[in-house]
């Protein structure tokens, strides 16, 4: 019935990355885009050679699949532009950040599958979180072709989407937390001496390596600090210290922030 496996609308950083992943696992001659951006539509489809649409519509036309990787703001132009295509054949994915289900499903006057997704900037290295959630009408198999394309830009994880404003607060906002402390930690090296881009190695290979032990390990977190805190050495010592000034109690509080944020800035609903 349709000419293309999948179409993507919006190829910026994340709609090129998701991109580059699906041309591994989807052929590219299966595959279709639009930018409303032309000179990045062009540089996008050269460099991965597929094929592009025209317009929107054309995009709804032609993929069963259609990934939306939009900005919140311009995605009801999109929904507009597409919603006399669409047919209850058709999977709606989309990445836009606050736009729930049940906005998109008000532009289709059918049962339609809509797929949810909140990622983050880590897709860039391969290395993402990801929250998949749908909607009641989504099949396994539907489900399983999506998550397959957004494992190869990192984990995911299904859940229903009234935890996407959590996600959104932790892991979606999550990097920026981690560069910070990152920065912090180069900092602390460079304060005791260490040259600057020996201190930001360093700190970064820590926070990478600590990351990869509890997800290999799948053990607590706190039972990892315990085998690095010795009695009476520097580690117990520095660990007093930031729990004086109370680390454990910002980064909580900045998780509930986000969410919170992300909850008053969902309009979408």
């Amino acid at each position: 019935m349709f000419k293309k496996e999948l179409g993507i609308i919006g190829t910026g950083k994340m709609g090129s990355t998701l991109l580059e992943q699906s041309t591994k696992i989807i052929s590219k001659e299966k595959i279709i885009i639009y930018d409303i951006n032309q000179e990045t539509l062009n540089e996008v489809s050269s460099k991965y050679g597929v094929e592009t649409a025209k317009n929107n519509a054309e995009i709804a036309e032609k993929s069963k699949y259609i990934l939306i990787a939009v900005v919140p703001q311009v995605i009801d132009n999109v929904l507009s532009e597409i919603k006399d295509v669409i047919s209850e054949d058709h999977v709606i994915i989309s990445i836009a950040a606050g736009v729930s289900i049940s906005h998109i499903g008000k532009y289709f006057n059918k049962n339609i599958e809509i797929i949810r997704i909140m990622s983050n900037v880590a897709a860039l290295i391969g290395e993402a979180a990801s929250v998949i959630s749908s909607n009641e009408f989504v099949t396994h198999e539907n489900l399983e072709y999506v998550r397959k394309i957004f494992e190869a830009v990192g984990l995911t994880i299904l859940l229903e989407e009234r935890h996407l404003n959590a996600v959104t607060g932790l892991s979606g906002s999550g990097p920026a937390y981690i560069f910070l402390i990152i920065e912090s930690l180069a900092d602390g090296g460079v304060k005791m001496g260490l040259p600057r881009d020996v201190a930001l190695k360093l700190a970064a290979q820590t926070v990478l390596g600590a990351a990869k032990m509890v997800l290999d390990t799948k053990s607590h977190p706190a039972e990892l600090r315990d085998k690095v805190a010795t009695p009476g050495g520097t580690t117990i010592t520095a660990l007093h210290l930031l729990e004086s000034q109370k680390l454990r109690a910002s980064l909580i509080t900045a998780v509930e922030a986000a969410t919170r944020k992300s909850q008053a800035l969902n309009s979408k609903e």
